[in-house]
């Protein structure tokens, strides 16, 4: 392998990055669209709840952080001294993030045809336009 074609695949690995991580951000998005819209029906009004949640995307990675709180409330059944006590449930966590998580592995599977290289390779041209040397 010459020069020049680790060159193409370096600069295809970065476009894939950067399709990576428009692609996390959108869908960080959406959860958090689908999440609040979600308590909101479900008539949570503690701001707690809703202020609480933060999204992050770095690289190839999202991370959403939360409270437990998040997570009991999800749950059908709470084991108390070892009896089980059904209560209602509210799905703001796992049905919404392993939906959305769902949508991730399609996407990035997927999405990335010729038309999105030629999108990313535009947008990295316009990036390095724009930054000074």
């Amino acid at each position: 392998m010459n020069l020049l074609d680790k060159r193409k695949d370096n600069s295809d690995a970065i476009l894939k990055g950067i399709f990576i991580r428009r692609e996390l951000q959108e869908e960080s998005k959406d959860i958090d669209v689908a999440q609040t819209s979600l308590m909101s029906r479900r008539g949570f009004k503690s701001s707690e709840f809703f202020n609480s949640r933060t999204y992050s995307v770095d690289d190839t990675t999202m991370r959403y952080d939360h409270l437990a709180k998040h997570r009991f409330v999800d749950m059908k059944r709470r084991n108390v001294q070892g009896n089980s006590i059904k209560k209602k449930s509210h799905p703001i966590h796992n049905r919404i993030l392993w939906g959305h998580a769902n949508n991730i592995v399609k996407r990035l599977s997927f999405g990335y045809t010729n038309a999105v290289k030629e999108e990313m390779a535009q947008l990295a041209e316009q990036l390095k336009k724009n930054t000074p040397v």
